[in-house]
C-alpha cells in the first residue's frame, strides 16, 4: 500500500463541478494553492516562478466510486468509453492532472490560472512544464479524432448582466456554470443538462434557475431565477447564508423570486 498526504489546498471561488469545465485550458478560474505549512515545502518553490506553466498532481476529493465504462462531455456517437481512455475524475484511484498556467508565488502561496481544480482539493504534488517533452502536438487522439465540439456564444440580457454581478459579489459564480454548462455541447443526447421550455430552456444549479434561449449557435441569457418561493425551509444542500444571498436577491430583483 502506499500512503499520500497532501502538500497544500487549492483556495478558489468556484466549489462544485457545475462551475468548471471538462479540462483547465477551458477555464477562466483562478486562484492559488496554499501550501501546508510546517515541511518547509515553500523552500521547494525555489526556481519554479520561471517557469510559465506546472503540472498540479491532486486528488478528486468529492469522488467515492468509480466505474469502468464512462460517458465523456464529447462523444463520438460510439457508445461509452473505458475509464482509461478518459480524463474522467471517477477512477480506481481519485488521482487528477492538470496543466495550469503559473502567475506568481508569495510565501507558502502558487497562484495560478486557467485551472480545473475545485476550492478545497487536496495536491499531491507540483511539478514544472517543460514544453520540450511535455509536448506532442501530432499525436494521435484516438476516439477523440471523431468528435465535432460545438462552441456556442454566449450574450446576456441587461437584466441577466445585473443579476450576475450581484451573485458574483456574493460568491455564487453563475457564469462559470453557464459556459461550462450551455458553451460547449449544450445539445448532447447523451445527457440532460437542462429542462426544455416553448422558448427555449431552464439551466439547474442548486437552487438557482437559469432561463435562455438558443439561436444557432448562440446562447441567450434572459434572467436568472431564485428557486425559493419562501423561506421558511433551505432548499438542497443550502446554507443559512445561501439562503440570505437568495433573500437579498428577491429583494432586489423581485421578479426573480
Amino acid at each position: 500500500m502506499f500512503s499520500f498526504s497532501p502538500i497544500g489546498y487549492m483556495r478558489c471561488s468556484r466549489g462544485y463541478h457545475q462551475e468548471q469545465p471538462m479540462q483547465g485550458v477551458l477555464s477562466e478560474s483562478e486562484g492559488h494553492i496554499e501550501l501546508v505549512k510546517g515541511f518547509n515545502y515553500e523552500q521547494g518553490l525555489k526556481d519554479l516562478e520561471g517557469f510559465d506553466r506546472v503540472w498540479l498532481l491532486y486528488v478528486f476529493h468529492h469522488n467515492s466510486s468509480w466505474k469502468p465504462l464512462t460517458n465523456p462531455p464529447y462523444s463520438d456517437g460510439r457508445g461509452r468509453k473505458g475509464v482509461f481512455a478518459t480524463r474522467s475524475p471517477y477512477r480506481p484511484n481519485s488521482i487528477g492532472l492538470s496543466c495550469v498556467e503559473l502567475r506568481r508565488i508569495s510565501g507558502n502561496r502558487v497562484y495560478v490560472a486557467g485551472s480545473d481544480l475545485l476550492n478545497n482539493t487536496p495536491v499531491l504534488d507540483i511539478k514544472p512544464y517543460i514544453c520540450e517533452y511535455d509536448s506532442f502536438p501530432g499525436s494521435r487522439r484516438g476516439w477523440l479524432e471523431n468528435i465535432v465540439k460545438e462552441k456556442y456564444a454566449i450574450d446576456f440580457s441587461a437584466a441577466a448582466a445585473s443579476q450576475l454581478d450581484f451573485l458574483s459579489s456574493h460568491g455564487v459564480d453563475l457564469a462559470g456554470v453557464i459556459d461550462t454548462q450551455l458553451g460547449h455541447n449544450p445539445f448532447d443526447a447523451t445527457r440532460n443538462k437542462f429542462v426544455k421550455t416553448d422558448n427555449g430552456g431552464i439551466l439547474r444549479f442548486r437552487s438557482w434557475r437559469i432561463h435562455f434561449r438558443c439561436d444557432e449557435r448562440q446562447i441567450f441569457v434572459d434572467r436568472i431565477v431564485s428557486g425559493y418561493e419562501g423561506f421558511d425551509r433551505l432548499l438542497g444542500d443550502d446554507s443559512g447564508s445561501d439562503q440570505a444571498v437568495h433573500r437579498e436577491f428577491c429583494r432586489l430583483f423581485p421578479e426573480a423570486g
